[in-house]
């Protein structure tokens, strides 16, 4: 379970979230919603224990937490299966899996092109298989859709609640569509604080 509880919390010097209350049982799926700016990353950063709250209280309960950023952070000089591979053990044992995992988000052919050969979309497809490879009992997720068409999209909205169905997943999105498809919860960041929908 994820609790904040009456949590401020600020970004370079600005308060971006006052006063937040959040409950998240296991295995849920929620979506954050607002603008940009707003505090959604600020957001993840408390859950994933990266930003400290300049008051109230986080709790995470999670073993093992795959954060996927809003930008793909990929390796330039590794192949895309190299990077996904990086997860998983950097080793050649482990490279048939981070191929399948490639093949989940429909990169079976680009499997050895580096970062700079694919394009942004592409990119952020090879960080999201990454993400699900290395796999966790909590998956933060931000903004992962936001370099791809509609279609494409709901492709793989699919293809992650059918991976993650045992998982607890928190989704930032600015698309209320994404959010309906992927969360049964959906809260917005409204006047720095986090409002039910």
């Amino acid at each position: 379970m994820i609790e904040l509880k009456d949590v401020t919390a600020a970004y370079q010097s600005q308060t971006v979230l006052e006063h937040c209350c959040l409950t998240v049982p296991d295995k849920a799926h929620i979506s954050v919603m607002g603008p940009s700016g707003s505090g959604k990353t600020t957001l993840l950063r408390l859950i994933a224990g990266t930003l400290r709250p300049l008051s109230g209280a986080v709790q995470v309960d999670a073993k093992k937490i795959s954060y996927l950023f809003q930008e793909p952070r990929l390796l330039p000089w590794l192949s895309a299966e190299e990077n996904v591979n990086l997860v998983l053990s950097d080793r050649k044992e482990t490279l048939e899996e981070a191929r399948h995992w490639l093949e989940v988000v429909g990169l079976a052919d680009a499997m050895t092109k580096r970062p700079g050969a694919l394009s942004g979309g592409m990119r952020q497809r090879v960080a999201l298989a990454r993400a699900l490879a290395y796999g966790g009992d909590l998956l933060l997720l931000d903004e992962p859709m936001s370099a791809l068409d509609e279609a494409l999209s709901v492709q793989l909205l699919t293809l992650l609640n059918q991976y993650t169905q045992d998982k607890t997943v928190i989704f930032v999105t600015h698309s209320p569509g994404q959010a309906k498809q992927i969360s049964e919860t959906i809260y917005t960041i409204k006047n720095k604080t986090l409002e039910l929908l």
